[in-house]
Order: structure tokens, then sequence, then C-alpha cells
């Protein structure tokens, strides 16, 4: 198991991520979320696709759009640090990745299919890496993190949001 990054490895808002992940290995929890999710997705109803439970938030497939968008930047961001990257990485606005994606002119189907890829990409890359580059930092959006660190976030980050789709969204059909 890959153990958890400390705290000085990571910008202080990503804790929420990590500690949904604290205690299991990462690489099982990316692996098993892909089962997981494509479950869920196959069982959102058409007319719950652009559901949105407040005004001003995303719809079902913009959540699923920044999932999506989110795990690439940050697996970009690790293949960068693991690398041995020194120039600093810019941050990115997902509100402005969000609309920009067009997610609900897109298929379920498709954005869900998008995931699988994306996923199994980003397991590649995180199996592909010795440990001794885990722990290589650099600069993402003025903030110091590890490649170790984002596998966490990746995993964490996708944890959140599959409870947020639950709880928020689809707790009336699940």
């Amino acid at each position: 198991m890959i153990t958890p990054p400390p705290s000085t490895d990571y910008a202080a808002y990503y804790e929420t991520y990590i500690s949904l992940i604290r205690g299991r290995d990462p690489l099982k929890m990316l692996e098993s979320q892909v089962f997981d999710f494509k479950a869920l997705l196959s069982e959102i109803p058409a007319e719950k696709e652009e559901f949105r439970y407040a005004e001003g938030k995303w719809s079902v497939k913009e959540v699923i759009g920044h999932i999506n968008d989110t795990e690439r930047v940050m697996s970009y961001r690790a293949l960068c640090f693991a690398r041995g990257e020194k120039k600093e990485l810019p941050g990115f606005e997902e509100n402005d990745y969000a609309k920009a994606g067009m997610f609900d002119k897109r298929s379920l189907y498709d954005l869900g299919h998008e995931f699988g890829f994306i996923r199994e990409a980003t397991i590649a890359l995180f199996k592909s890496m010795s440990a001794d580059v885990l722990d290589n930092r650099g600069i993402a959006n003025h903030n110091t993190v590890t490649p170790r660190a984002l596998l966490y976030i990746i995993a964490g980050h996708h944890q959140h949001h599959e409870r947020v789709l639950r709880e928020r969204y689809l707790a009336d059909i699940l």
C-alpha cells in the first residue's frame, strides 16, 4: 500500500479529499471506483441527467465532467513532478472548465465511458511510478504537491463527488 502523504506535501484545502482515503490503499480505491461509478451511472434515469439540486449548482453530467477534468489535471501534475519538472504548473478554475466543457450537450454514457478511459490511464500512470518519485516535490497553482499526494487527492476527490451525487442528486432514486 502507498502510504499517505505528510501534510507538508499538499495545500491544506486538499485535506478533505485525502482524509477520505487515509487507511486505504489508494490504487485499489482507484480500481474499485471504476466499477462502483459505472454501476452508479447506469442507475441514473435520463430525466435526472441534467438535474441540479439547487440553483447555481452543476448538473449531474457537469459533476461527471468535472470529475473527468480534475482527474486529467491532477494526473498531468503527477506525471510532471514524477519526471522531475521544476517549472510551476498553473491552477485551473473548475467553474470555467465546467462551463467550457459543455457537458450537458453530451450523453451520460459518453461521459461515463470517458471516465473509464481516464481512470485506466491514471491507474497505469501510478503503477508505473517507482516509490522514489512519489515524493518528488513540485509547485502547482502556487502550492507544493507530490505525486503521492496527487494520488490520494484523485481518489478522494472522486469519493467526495460520488457521495455528493448519491446524497444530493440521486437520493430519491437510489
